[in-house]
């Protein structure tokens, strides 16, 4: 028992060191995880024994100076050697020490190159022609700070045009450090993970080797849960494009094409393998090291999938194996054969004496049923703690607190991984529409951990109550990465149709819709239009290269494609005249046997 407790106290740190991780703000350029790594960083985050600490799906730059990423802090100014005694100099933090290079990257660029003659365009690098300036190239869609923004809208208001000049000033001093020769490099993918033991360490690595050759164990650091695996391909490019000189003369004109189909390709092959990699992840065993007793009560500290599991010999009668953890309720979905009030009250109790956190015991007695899917005043029967009515508790999910009424609203705590997966996806400054967001737990995730700025969509008052009160918890929360996150939600009650018919179209980066399930007219039983109306009302809001979250019910027949839901957004994006990229098709839960929601990551291209 005393190996136990040890290894149980360490599973515990592992647990707290994975939520507070994941729960951290992203300090990237863009803010978000590359579009083509979210795949393998939600499956291997879903695991226990894993979580990701930085990763990269491949990407393509322009740079100069000597390619050292460690110089990157350094412009191509004096060294402390040849620097005056100016007090400003002194200041001065592009001041490079003697024996340092420098390094300036550009052009960032971590999807293929659509465009190779504006890409490889110097005469666009110079930020004298305002006209002409052209910092992306038509690169990246991940929005980052200072990308985009160097142009003054005649429209803006005055402090708008203000932070758009130090942006201008800011992007201008970085390329006016732009010397030759000017590189090009291609970054294939890189992922790091931290892992909570040796065997699990090793069960990576096995997973990742077929796909990827460069694996290994990195950081070894002796304590429970302090391994680090690296994982990165081998499809680098790195070449000069110009020659010494300051004249930027390209020495590969005319073959701008070429260079596209080089760069392109290696993408295509490095997104494969990553491809390999998640499948690969998928089939690993459920357990895959012995850090704890299967015969155990174990309750997971990790606060997005807290469905607990309890053994069998704590009471009369045999309690369910699994059961939701929302705030410090216990939410028992059903009881299998039929037991008396006595029996009910001794689960309820075994189950609160293992976790003292838990004050109630709920057992839902209906299915979910109308557009709120929620079991209502009488679905949920309270078998073990204090009574209340209705059933309200408020649920913590990486640091932020939302208000859930079990009875008149949905929320699933075993969606936390999905809400955390949507949320590394959203980039600095974008602006995002959540449709049907119910407590808005997603929303506030968004706002807290980003500079974004959100629209929740709810058509259930008291689902709105609930999320209005998370909103004014935001303002005293700690937690909250980003200052200012109460004040960048807004939160609308409403139907979804009527809301979006108000809505300027190209106003949004980003839509989520979690729709809910429709019952037997949805599309997954074979009737219903699989809410193709809400697609032909969302996608004219998205902005060029805007992308959306789109929910939809798949049988399990349909896994792992999903042709239904690809055809049914392509036929609305057909009627639009807008062209669909898939990012990812995500399998996000089970809501009946052999029915499945899934989730499928689209971009939309309307130029």
């Amino acid at each position: 028992m005393k190996n136990f407790s040890k290894n149980q106290a360490g599973e515990d740190g592992f647990q707290k060191r994975k939520s507070s991780c994941l729960s951290k703000r992203d300090r990237s350029s863009a803010g978000r995880i590359d579009p083509k790594a979210v795949q393998i960083c939600a499956a291997i985050n879903a695991r226990d024994e894993y979580y990701t600490t930085s990763s990269c799906g491949g990407r393509s730059f322009l740079y100069c100076g000597d390619g050292i990423k460690a110089h990157h802090h350094f412009a191509n100014s004096k060294t402390d050697e040849d620097k005056d005694t100016d007090v400003d100099d002194k200041d001065d933090e592009t001041i490079r020490p003697s024996g340092h290079g420098f390094f300036n990257r550009f052009r960032v660029n971590h999807d293929i190159i659509r465009d190779a003659e504006r890409y490889f365009n110097f005469s666009s690098l110079d930020p004298g022609q305002h006209d002409d300036f052209d910092p992306s190239g038509g690169g990246d869609p991940v929005r980052s700070i200072g990308q985009y923004d160097y142009k003054q809208e005649e429209n803006n208001s005055e402090q708008e045009n203000e932070q758009l000049t130090t942006s201008i000033k800011s992007i201008e001093e970085k390329f006016n450090s732009i010397v030759d020769p000017v590189w090009m490099r291609y970054e294939p993918f890189i992922l790091h993970v931290m892992c909570r033991s040796l065997d699990a360490s090793q069960a990576l690595m096995n997973a990742a080797r077929p796909a990827f050759k460069n694996v290994g164990l990195t950081t070894w650091k002796h304590g429970f849960g302090r391994y680090i695996v690296a994982i990165w391909g081998d499809e680098g490019i790195d070449m000069p494009l110009t020659t010494p000189g300051g004249n930027h003369n390209f020495v590969l004109r005319g073959q701008e094409e070429w260079l596209k189909t080089e760069v392109n390709e290696r993408h295509a092959r490095n997104w494969q393998k990553i491809n390999r990699f998640v499948d690969s992840v998928r089939s690993m065993p459920e357990v895959v090291d012995q850090t704890t007793s299967k015969d155990e009560w174990v309750q997971d500290y990790v606060p997005t999938d807290e469905a607990a599991t309890i053994g069998t010999n704590t009471a009369t009668v045999a309690p369910p194996k699994r059961f939701d953890v929302i705030g410090d309720v216990a939410l028992i979905h059903s009881v299998h054969g039929t037991h008396t009030t006595e029996e009910l009250e001794d689960i309820g109790k075994a189950i609160m004496k293992r976790n003292k956190a838990i004050k109630v015991v709920a057992v839902r007695s209906s299915v979910l049923s109308g557009s709120e899917r929620s079991p209502g005043e009488e679905g949920l029967a309270i078998i073990a703690g204090m009574q209340r009515s209705p059933l309200v508790t408020s649920h913590i999910e990486y640091g932020i607190k939302c208000v859930v009424d079990l009875n008149n609203t949905f929320f699933s705590s075993r969606m936390g991984p999905e809400r955390l997966r949507i949320c590394q996806q959203v980039a600095r400054g974008e602006n995002v529409l959540a449709l049907f967001c119910g407590v808005a737990m997603d929303a506030m995730q968004i706002v807290s951990r980003t500079e974004a700025t959100v629209l929740a969509v709810e058509l259930n008052p008291i689902a709105v109550e609930c999320a209005n009160r998370g909103k004014r918890m935001l303002q005293r929360n700690k937690a909250v990465r980003c200052a200012g996150a109460a004040d960048r939600l807004d939160i609308v009650e409403g139907d979804a149709l009527e809301v979006m018919s108000t809505l300027e179209h190209t106003s949004f980066d980003r839509i989520l819709a979690p729709r809910p399930k429709e019952g037997n007219m949805d599309g997954d039983l074979g009737k219903g239009d699989g809410g193709v109306n809400f697609l032909r009302a969302m996608l004219p809001l998205l902005k060029d290269q805007g992308e959306c979250h789109w929910y939809d019910f798949a049988a399990d027949w349909e896994l792992p494609n999903c042709e239904r839901t690809r055809k049914g957004i392509e036929s609305v994006c057909d009627e639009l005249g807008f062209q669909m990229d898939v990012i990812h098709l995500a399998k996000v839960g089970s809501i009946a046997k052999k029915q499945h929601r899934v989730c499928l990551d689209f971009r939309v291209l309307k130029k």
